[in-house]
């Protein structure tokens, strides 16, 4: 049954019940994460120095004494790749076996998805470059009024073929798989049927400020804003898996190329990102109308829909939890 023909009574129950499930299951992804942090750093003292212990002390003063260790980019990447797949493994887990709820109908595959992610890539390209640029001026603004304002970094540390091939499983293939299942399926999937403007505003936002800092946050919101429109009309998260993963890939290109001693011309480099910025805007003058989407023709139901939507208590719960990590770290930044 159509959720428009179902009682409004039973509506608001069943949305209800869904948001909440759907931020269950994020605040679990959340915390998961950073249990299976610690999960990992007693299994990497185990693994290094052949002793297993309980003692969080000890292991902590361990990997501590092993900064070159702990601090390659080997061991980040292998943290960020099996942490990031216990927890979305866990996640799918208790969605499908408690609360019955799958991805697998976004996973669908055709040429059209694909043709879309390609043609897409550019635009999001471009996008993603204004964000970052306009995102970079306040950083600069606040860094120098005396306020440091924490980043990313994924710059590749004791540089070898390991360490660039677990970055690139990473960056370009493991992260954009997870994420768009997580922040494009499983919350346009539990959102959309109630109000699509607002499946679209709860992706970006939980999209942007899982990642931490203030620079990726915004960036990734406003092309969050555009990948969860692609995923709902293409009812589909390959195309923007193609994005997510192609345009990791370029941004993180010359990091790559110089990892593993591969000699660039920044000139050239430079006018690749020139061309795909061209194409990018080409693009958005002439298939801009793609991403108007129908929601509610009703307007004051569309709108009541959105509001119900963006003030459940568990939503503001959960993105609550993501704001405050974020002026957590910026706190200890200025500490």
């Amino acid at each position: 049954m159509e959720i428009n023909q179902i009682p409004a009574e039973d509506i608001t129950k069943k949305r209800n019940r869904d948001l909440a499930v759907l931020s269950v299951l994020l605040i679990i992804y959340h915390f998961a994460a950073k249990l299976f942090v610690y999960v990992f750093y007693y299994t990497s003292y185990t693994v290094l120095s052949g002793k297993f212990s309980l003692s969080w002390n000890e292991v902590r003063n361990y990997l501590a004494d092993r900064p070159d260790t702990v601090n390659s980019t080997a061991y980040q990447m292998s943290a960020n790749i099996s942490v990031t797949a216990a927890t979305i493994l866990l996640t799918l887990f208790i969605a499908g076996v408690f609360f019955k709820t799958t991805v697998w109908s976004f996973f669908k595959i055709d040429s059209k998805c694909v043709k879309t992610g390609v043609k897409w890539l550019s635009p999001c390209f471009v996008f993603n470059m204004l964000a970052s640029t306009a995102i970079a001026f306040l950083t600069s603004f606040l860094n120098s009024m005396g306020v440091s304002v924490p980043s990313a970094d994924f710059s590749i540390r004791q540089p070898s073929v390991i360490a660039v091939i677990m970055q690139i499983t990473y960056i370009v293939i493991l992260a954009p798989l997870f994420e768009e299942v997580l922040y494009r399926g499983l919350i346009i999937k539990m959102v959309s049927p109630y109000s699509k403007t607002g499946a679209v505003l709860v992706s970006a936002l939980a999209f942007g400020l899982m990642h931490g800092n203030i620079p990726q946050a915004a960036s990734a919101f406003c092309t969050g804003l555009i990948y969860a429109i692609i995923a709902l009309k293409c009812g589909s998260i390959i195309p923007t898996m193609i994005i997510h993963s192609l345009n990791n890939l370029i941004v993180n290109s010359p990091e790559l190329a110089s990892a593993l001693g591969i000699s660039y011309n920044e000139a050239v480099l430079s006018i690749i990102e020139i061309c795909i910025g061209l194409f990018g805007f080409f693009v958005w003058f002439t298939s801009y109308k793609y991403l108007k989407f129908e929601d509610n023709p009703d307007r004051q139901e569309r709108t009541l829909a959105l509001t119900k939507v963006m003030s459940n208590p568990m939503i503001l719960i959960y993105l609550g939890i993501l704001v405050f990590v974020i002026f957590k770290r910026i706190f200890e930044a200025n500490a």
